[in-house]
């Protein structure tokens, strides 16, 4: 039977990066794997990233996997009946949570049939961790982002901090002891899904199967939920930028992601972009103001026409990114590049209302 592998964690902390690195590991290995992401809106970054990586990807639009739960089960269903994968790995919205009641109790009384649970994992950010989390209140939490934050943390029985390449040696202790005061209960791994660091580890871990026992669990107060969900605009737009001579796409990419430090945005829990050329492409993501370069497969040289995917979730209206965008357009536009084939969606996530509570 298809195993699951569930991630969950909040927004930024490198669950698709974990995917697909995952998914590749276990494909070198000799299984076959297949992806589903997961987002509000549409036109992902993540769904384009994993199939560029040459992974059997799906998703599921539109709202969370605890809000659309039939849409994800019939994204399951349809994917073992196609493909018949020996692992399913399934991202979450990074803004979601209480996916142990919604989600995975769902699957596992009602399901079994149709996969096999074996691991839900939440990806705490080391980077994260070291800048914010330790500065919240997440053991008596009070406001809305830190009662998210910390149910994420507190409900999942395996908790991943990622990211470990960024931590020294004195700041990994200290996160994980943090970690151990939230929950007490979780398995603690360690991991870097740039370098591999504990990824090989936890796969097999997570294979071989954890504990499911969400029974004994502190709910969450859905209007507390709601309103930190709020907090963020999203948007999800792409555009396509032609040059009359040409461009390297790296003298595109980083000027854009410089763009996210403007003060107006607010907090930009996460930026990622995707730039596809005919030559290749680059995936680049904004997080607590640092730039990473996911992957990189552009070959040298230059190239006339660029096509610009972006997913930003920042704690600002909608209509504040959608201006910053058309900014950025214009300054593309000062540079002598012309924009075509704009489209884009922009919304405040809705309250959730789980299919099961």
């Amino acid at each position: 039977m298809t195993k699951l592998i569930l991630l969950g964690g909040f927004l930024g902390s490198g669950k698709t990066t974990f995917m697909v690195k995952a998914a590749s590991l276990l494909e070198q290995q000799g299984m076959k794997v297949s992806v589903i992401s997961n987002d509000q809106g549409d036109t992902l970054v993540d769904t384009m990233y994993s199939r560029w990586e040459g992974l059997d990807s799906h998703e599921v639009s539109g709202g969370c996997f605890c809000c659309r739960f039939p849409d994800f089960l019939d994204t399951l269903k349809a994917v073992i009946a196609e493909t018949g994968p020996d692992v399913i790995i399934a991202e979450a919205v990074g803004s979601c949570t209480d996916l142990a009641a919604t989600v995975i109790n769902p699957l596992v009384s009602f399901h079994q049939d149709t996969v096999e649970v074996k691991a839900y994992l939440s990806l705490v950010d080391g980077l994260r961790m070291q800048k914010e989390y330790l500065e919240m209140d997440l053991i008596n939490p009070s406001l809305p982002g830190e009662v998210l934050i910390s149910h994420q943390i507190r409900e999942s029985e395996v908790l991943v901090l990622s990211k470990s390449d960024l931590l020294d040696e004195a700041q990994c202790g200290k996160s994980l002891d943090y970690l151990k005061q939230l929950n007490s209960r979780a398995i603690n791994f360690v991991c870097s899904s740039r370098t591999g660091e504990g990824l090989e580890a936890l796969l097999e871990a997570s294979l071989k199967g954890f504990p499911l026992d969400f029974t004994d669990r502190v709910p969450i107060d859905y209007q507390v939920y709601a309103e930190a969900e709020a907090a963020y605009g999203w948007y999800n737009g792409s555009w396509t930028i032609e040059s009359t001579g040409t461009v390297d796409p790296m003298d595109v990419s980083f000027p854009l992601m410089e763009s996210f430090r403007n003060p107006e945005l607010g907090e930009v829990a996460h930026a990622k972009v995707l730039l596809v050329t005919p030559l290749g492409g680059m995936k680049v993501s904004f997080v607590m103001g640092h730039i990473q370069a996911d992957d990189i497969n552009v070959p040298e040289g230059e190239v006339k026409e660029i096509r610009i995917v972006l997913n930003i979730r920042s704690a600002c209206s909608p209509q504040v990114i959608e201006k910053h965008v058309e900014s950025v357009q214009a300054a593309q536009k000062e540079e002598g590049f012309t924009i075509r084939d704009y489209t884009w969606n922009s919304l405040v996530p809705s309250p959730p209302e789980p299919y099961y509570s």
